[in-house]
């Protein structure tokens, strides 16, 4: 893993949110509330406000694509699932075995967990949208019961993205 060059926090609505860039160009990102964020290098205040903007209105409710960004690196899988997950659209949720098989391998959902788990750019890459099978949340920023702040968090975020009744 490359160490953290800049950062900067965005405050919002659910708390503060670090973008972080890492010294080969790979996005970080996370909340401090829950205490999954990037740590290390200089404050940068103005540090990519393409996506400072966009994550101040998704959480508006502006639900768009974010900004093109690098994602940091990771092992093969891990990455296909980093990218499948990438590619959900809001409001859609996926199981753990959906995801591993939208991965090339249909039998590694703990494997495909594991990628979320791992996630370094939460949000961006909405690993919010991926769930138990059973329709349970599953886990965030690796923390897995319900009244956990983490686990709440993903649950809001994916009531942020719910089709609302007109």
């Amino acid at each position: 893993m490359h160490r953290i060059e800049f950062w900067r926090d965005i405050h919002t609505k659910l708390g503060d949110f670090r973008l972080a860039i890492d010294s080969d160009g790979g996005l970080h990102t996370g909340w401090k509330s829950i205490g999954q964020h990037p740590a290390g290098g200089c404050h940068a205040p103005t540090l990519r406000e393409d996506i400072a903007q966009w994550v101040r209105g998704y959480l508006d409710g502006l639900v768009e694509p974010p900004p093109p960004f690098d994602i940091p690196s990771a092992t093969p899988f891990r990455g296909r699932c980093l990218e499948a997950c990438r590619r959900l659209p809001p409001g859609i949720t996926i199981s753990y075995s959906q995801l591993a098989e939208l991965a090339g391998s249909p039998s590694a959902a703990r494997a495909a967990g594991s990628a979320m788990r791992h996630n370094a750019t939460p949000l961006l890459i909405p690993c919010h949208r991926v769930i138990r099978s059973s329709g349970e949340p599953g886990g965030f920023a690796g923390r897995n019961t319900h009244d956990d702040p983490a686990v709440m968090l993903k649950m809001r975020l994916q009531e942020l993205e719910a089709p609302s009744d007109v």
